[in-house]
């Protein structure tokens, strides 16, 4: 009797092994012959509730111009709570005063959950309050009318990863896969301001930051810069040791995305095949990391049915 529901145990695992093995040879052949029109719209209807789209072009994953969080604002809380969204990044907030409000800048770069990133955003306070320091103060998202020309080209180790210019709030780019310690990445950016008071004040708030003339290129409107190691204190909330902790779990989930899809070269065939095999998988990469920002809005990503 033993003997016998041993073997069942057996047959049955061997029936589940052989019903997965054939499930994922069907996937691969499915998104072989799928076109990259189709992929796209399925991976782009997966991503645009949590605010983030896929650009076939330069392989990243960016945030939409209309995305839902435009309707919230940013404060330092979000970036002390960084590490609990699996981001362990450098993040640069300028601050300045301007048209009679005070306004916040802010740069990052570094490891979003199972993306190497860099970001770029513009707020502003919504209602003046000169108890608060500029760091204590909760700003708004500027309106689409007070959007400016952005741009920015990330590398990693000295070689460019990806580049992007926008009139934009929230300018940004994610590349999948791909694991990055924030002190390798150099984020070079360039804004456009819309008269010379403007680009004033945000130099005036670098200098205060730290920065020095020579840390920048002005070109009439124009200033550019380079962020390698931030000025400003970062968050330090929950310590070196977490921020470790929370990048090996991010270099964990990052080769296991590469190993899972190891048969396919491209970030849509992957993305794909991994929405078809292993929805859990593609679960990861948008509950993760900034995209991840989302999810308790609009709940986990579930599959498809049909």
């Amino acid at each position: 009797m033993i003997l016998g529901i041993v073997a069942a145990v057996l047959l049955l695992l061997i029936l589940i092994c052989c019903i997965r093995i054939q499930h994922h040879r069907r996937a691969k052949c499915r998104v072989r012959r799928r076109s990259d029109e189709e992929k796209l719209y399925d991976i782009n209807h997966a991503l645009q509730p949590f605010g983030f789209a896929y650009d076939l072009r330069r392989d990243i994953v960016y945030s939409l111009k209309h995305a839902w969080q435009r309707g919230f604002g940013y404060g330092k809380l979000y970036d002390e709570m960084a590490p609990v969204m699996n981001m362990v990044i450098h993040s640069e907030p300028i601050y300045f005063e301007y048209d009679n409000r005070r306004w916040m800048i802010e740069f990052w770069k570094g490891q979003y959950g199972i993306t190497t990133g860099a970001e770029v955003g513009i707020y502003v306070e919504k209602e003046r309050d000169d108890e608060k320091d500029p760091e204590d103060a909760f700003y708004q998202c500027v309106t689409e009318e007070e959007e400016i020309p952005i741009g920015m080209v990330l590398y990693k180790n000295g070689k460019r990863m990806f580049q992007r210019d926008r009139k934009h709030w929230w300018l940004t780019g994610f590349r999948l896969g791909e694991f990055s310690w924030p002190a390798e990445l150099m984020l070079e950016v360039s804004l456009t301001f819309p008269d010379f008071a403007m680009q004033e004040a945000f130099l005036e708030g670098c200098y205060y930051a730290g920065y020095q003339p020579e840390d920048f290129r002005v070109w009439y409107k124009r200033v550019c810069f380079r962020l390698y190691q931030p000025k400003t204190k970062q968050p330090s909330k929950y310590g070196k040791v977490f921020g470790r902790l929370i990048q090996w779990q991010n270099c964990h989930n990052c080769k296991l995305y590469q190993r899972v899809t190891k048969d396919f070269t491209r970030t849509i065939d992957k993305l794909d095949y991994l929405m078809q095999a292993y929805p859990r998988i593609f679960g990861i990469i948008i509950k993760t990391g900034r995209i991840g920002r989302g999810k308790k809005r609009h709940g986990p990503y579930r599959k498809k049915s049909g």
